[in-house]
């Protein structure tokens, strides 16, 4: 291969596409692609590629989906990885946790370590043995690599104190937001309150759920994101003995352009979250002036800073309260109107193309 980087972009033809990696590789990719020819890695892609930017050095593999629960695709360690140490990059930016060969010099972008922050939530339990042996396989692999790009400060210190990661070789590249969408699309009559994304344990809607049965109608819930069906029913148990479940709209994964317009007409975006990488949903949201009642956890704060109200992720009458402020309080809205989108321009796709620029000069000359 002629390029020196080879950018690992097959995420964006997988299950990853509709979740917050796909967001972030596309990011990356993007920006990457623009770049003039002499700058520009190469790209990996999943099949045709045709979610990846069209770029004239891009290198296919075959990436089949093996649909049982909770079962490594083991793909990646018995072709994949043979793949790419026969492209033999100088260097190979490894975008996803399936996906780290040994033997290959390699920077890493980091997300997050949630499962081995909460190894009892995600690592353990009846079926979840070969997953967790690969997800630790993945970890020891960490420290090797020459350079890790983690999205947040909390995701960098956790790669130390988790993956043992030495602190010289960790570098902090936070994202920025996707391109907003053009807003279409139905939205609730009365007034909502949104939180989008996944179901996992770490998400936390609980005190979101229990903060609107302490509020009267007619505040509703609107919920969206890429669920299982085993967290709906959860979620779904969990709300109506509550007695909010017909005051909750479980949208599950919607198009773009609606998730803006939700966004845009939200009294308020909620992420409970116990943990997080980086907080793309408070971005995007005070990208779109919406206020937003975050988690009081480091990354959030990392990327809400001053435009985001926090609250404790285990007080449902902190989140109440901070609710009924955002439905109630019109000058809550307009200062987020304000501080928000001013917030958001602090994180854009130019300078995390330029950070991962730098760490490949540096991975390069080691």
């Amino acid at each position: 291969m002629q390029a020196d980087v080879l950018f690992d972009a097959t995420p964006l033809d997988r299950d990853h596409a509709a979740r917050g990696i796909g967001a972030a590789v596309r990011g990356i990719a993007e920006g990457l692609a623009a770049l003039p020819n002499e700058r520009r890695p190469a790209f990996l892609v999943s099949g045709d590629g045709e979610n990846a930017p069209l770029t004239p050095e891009r290198y296919s593999v075959r990436w089949p989906d093996v649909r049982v629960r909770r079962l490594p695709d083991p793909w990646p360690a018995a072709t994949v990885e043979r793949h790419v140490r026969k492209l033999a990059p100088r260097l190979f930016h490894s975008t996803q946790s399936e996906l780290l060969p040994s033997g290959v010099p390699s920077v890493v972008t980091l997300y997050d370590l949630i499962p081995a922050a909460y190894p009892k939530l995600f690592l353990t339990g009846a079926g979840r043995k070969a997953e967790a042996t690969a997800y630790r396989r993945w970890m020891k692999r960490l420290p090797d690599a020459r350079l890790l790009l983690c999205i947040s400060q909390e995701t960098a210190d956790d790669a130390v104190r988790l993956a043992g990661a030495d602190p010289a070789r960790v570098r902090v590249v936070p994202l920025a937001a996707p391109p907003a969408a053009l807003p279409a699309g139905e939205v609730p009559a009365d007034p909502y309150i949104l939180m989008s994304g996944g179901l996992e344990p770490h998400k936390n809607p609980w005190p979101v759920v229990s903060a609107l049965a302490m509020l009267p109608e007619p505040l509703r819930l609107v919920m969206t994101g890429p669920w299982g069906g085993r967290r709906v029913r959860l979620l779904r148990d969990y709300a109506h003995r509550a007695g909010v479940l017909d005051r909750i709209d479980l949208l599950g994964h919607v198009p773009a352009s609606r998730l803006a317009a939700l966004r845009e007409g939200a009294v308020a975006v909620v992420v409970p979250s116990l943990k997080e990488g980086f907080g793309l949903p408070v971005l995007e949201a005070m990208e779109a002036g919406t206020p937003v009642v975050a988690s009081d956890i480091p990354s959030l704060r990392e990327v809400g800073g001053d435009a985001a109200r926090y609250e404790d992720p285990f007080d449902p009458e902190g989140w109440a309260d901070a609710m009924a402020e955002a439905w109630q309080e019109p000058d809550r809205r307009k200062a987020a109107a304000i501080g928000g989108p001013s917030r958001a321009q602090q994180f854009s796709w130019d300078r995390t193309t330029e950070l991962v620029l730098e760490a490949y000069d540096e991975a390069l000359a080691a």
